[in-house]
């Protein structure tokens, strides 16, 4: 029944009473006229005054991680609330404790529904904890909030824009073996000539060679060890690894992507990434794939500061499925950027023969490569290749170590 429909039948209810003079009519005539007032004052003032907060424990998680989360509905005035509904937007990958998430009009979001009663200038404040399953970047929000009158005649509704971001770091798991030996990736690349020596990095010391300046010579170690021995430094220039992530899972892009496939491989590059840092080597990364509210290539340089492995597991978070360009025609734009003497790890799960071609290319101009293939399995036992190639099968939910052969 619509209003003006219910206002021309109650005022002909009231000329009956009238008519009629039957005080029982009457009676209910104003009772209706009551009814009607009040549900127009409440549908009118219900959201005012009603505001909406979501404070998150923790804005940066690691993939299995857990924070707290509070929700937090006031009414500031003087008209109670018989009932308010709060939807508020969350991603799926975002589990949450003590209610159950339902379907949103999206793809891959939910909604946590609050229902409350909230008498005059009253805050109800609700206590959640959740955990993430997966890497990514998440919004919650905005909010949907709607209230009306005790009867329910009439309904109101506003969308509160507030939102969050949580950013999910991808699993790390520990490096059981990483037998990278013909590409030494965690290990001083064998270059043909030493580098310039740094003075103020001191590697330790050696046996004094006939010929050599007595400049450097170690005297303590000496007086330790009965011989003469040289001080031996760091070169200046560090030997640095290079990741290098294939985004495109399958040889053509209208096929789609394999999801668990990429989110091993980026299982395998975190971990990777964490293992090169705790040994204090550069480590730079660069991809295919693009970043999430970013243009252009996902890549980092090389680098060994303290903040720059939050900064690489960052990018890896924020990695979307994608793919800016094919992947060998980024090795071949990469290979004049790569640092002298830069080993490489590439991590695909999608090997051809232009992807091989431009990897013996870069073994030619003296990066060391190594190559780890995710989603197949080892091949049967046959001539090692010239490329050394590591086979990751696990997936990235199994995935407790991370062992390469």
């Amino acid at each position: 029944m619509t209003s003006r429909s219910f206002l021309l039948g109650l005022t002909i209810l009231a000329l009956l009473s009238l008519l009629l003079r039957s005080p029982l009519l009457f009676l209910l005539a104003s009772l209706l006229a009551l009814v009607a007032g009040a549900s127009a004052v409440w549908e009118r003032y219900c959201l005012s005054g009603v505001s909406y907060a979501r404070q998150i424990g923790a804005r940066r998680l690691f993939c299995g991680e857990g924070t707290d989360l509070w929700v937090e509905i006031v009414n500031a005035k003087p008209l109670p609330l018989a009932w308010l509904k709060a939807q508020d937007e969350w991603p799926d990958a975002v589990a949450v404790s003590k209610t159950r998430l339902t379907p949103a009009g999206e793809p891959h979001r939910r909604l946590l529904t609050n229902l409350f009663n909230l008498r005059w200038y009253e805050r109800v404040r609700r206590h959640y904890r959740l955990v993430t399953s997966r890497r990514g970047v998440f919004d919650f929000g905005p909010v949907a909030v709607s209230s009306g009158d005790i009867f329910g005649f009439r309904t109101r509704r506003m969308e509160v824009d507030h939102r969050h971001t949580l950013l999910v770091y991808p699993k790390i798991v520990p490096l059981e073996k990483l037998d990278l030996r013909p590409a030494r990736p965690l290990g001083d690349y064998g270059a043909q000539r030493r580098l310039t020596a740094d003075p103020l990095q001191l590697a330790g010391a050696r046996d004094y060679r006939p010929g050599e300046g007595v400049r450097h010579i170690h005297w303590k170690a000496t007086a330790r060890r009965g011989a003469l021995q040289t001080k031996q430094f760091d070169p200046s220039a560090s030997h640095q690894l290079i990741l290098c992530l294939n985004c495109q899972t399958l040889e053509r892009h209208y096929g789609g992507i394999l999801v668990d496939e990429l989110e091993t491989a980026i299982v395998a590059a975190a971990s990777i990434t964490h293992a090169a840092f705790e040994l204090r080597h550069p480590v730079g990364f660069v991809s295919n794939g693009s970043l999430r509210g970013a243009e252009g290539l996902a890549r980092l340089p090389a680098s060994r500061h303290a903040d720059h492995e939050l900064r690489l597991l960052e990018m890896l978070a924020q990695l979307t499925y994608f793919t800016v360009t094919q992947f060998d025609q980024l090795l071949r734009a990469e290979a004049a950027r790569l640092p002298f003497g830069a080993t490489l790890i590439v991590i695909t799960a999608l090997v051809t023969d232009s992807i091989l071609a431009e990897l013996l290319n870069l073994r030619r101009a003296g990066h060391p490569v190594a190559l780890i293939v995710v989603g197949l399995p080892p091949p049967p036992a046959g001539p090692e290749s010239l490329i050394p190639t590591h086979y990751l099968a696990t997936n990235w939910t199994d995935l407790e170590t991370l062992t390469l052969d």
